[in-house]
């Protein structure tokens, strides 16, 4: 697969709205706890100062990055996405890779408003993918969900509040059946060059 080509899934692979819900509140209390955690051995072992503030904040970063990136990019996947029974692929249907997740990743501290139109942007998108999803060229998908075709991956323009956005998507190909209904417009569209 070439970085002009790209996979697609059956709409009933992609997670839906409730799995990615579930997904995010399982992961949400299970790194507030471990940061919770470490903060606590920190500041109460270390005493709190400046040095051990900027300690404990590269300590938390890292716990964001290995639990966000790295465990959820790996085999084993966070508890959250276990227990959803969802995986996070590239637009070639693999695993994503780090780069693309860390992307993802960066959305967290922008606030829950983000959070709040990056979720609500999966119920109106024909690949049911988030905001951060396309800006990070991922799908989320069901574990054991197969693609059932590719297609050129194609520039979209999208305007979002206020902003205005070119995104990478996989064009759906003409009646296929089972796919996404939709796919991109051609009044929106350029072909992505390889």
């Amino acid at each position: 697969m070439t970085d002009s080509q790209g996979v697609y899934f059956r709409l009933e692979d992609y997670a839906s709205l409730g799995r990615r819900l579930i997904a995010a509140a399982i992961d949400g209390v299970v790194l507030g706890l471990i940061c919770l955690g470490a903060m606590v051995a920190i500041l109460g072992s270390l005493g709190f100062n400046r040095a051990t503030l900027n300690a404990a904040i590269v300590v938390l970063l890292s716990i964001l990055f290995c639990y966000g990136v790295l465990l959820k990019r790996s085999r084993y996947r966070t508890l959250g996405y276990r227990i959803a029974g969802v995986k996070v692929v590239g637009l070639d249907g693999k695993r994503a890779a780090c780069s693309a997740l860390a992307m993802r990743l960066l959305f967290l501290p922008l606030g829950p408003l983000n959070w709040i139109v990056d979720l609500a942007w999966v119920s109106g998108d024909p690949h049911r993918q988030s905001l951060r999803d396309k800006l990070a060229h991922t799908y989320v998908v069901k574990v054991g969900a197969e693609p059932i075709g590719s297609g050129p991956v194609l520039f979209r323009y999208y305007d979002v509040m206020g902003y205005s956005l070119l995104l990478r998507e996989v064009k759906v190909g003409e009646g296929k059946a089972g796919a996404v209904p939709g796919g991109t417009g051609p009044a929106s569209e350029a072909q992505a060059g390889g």
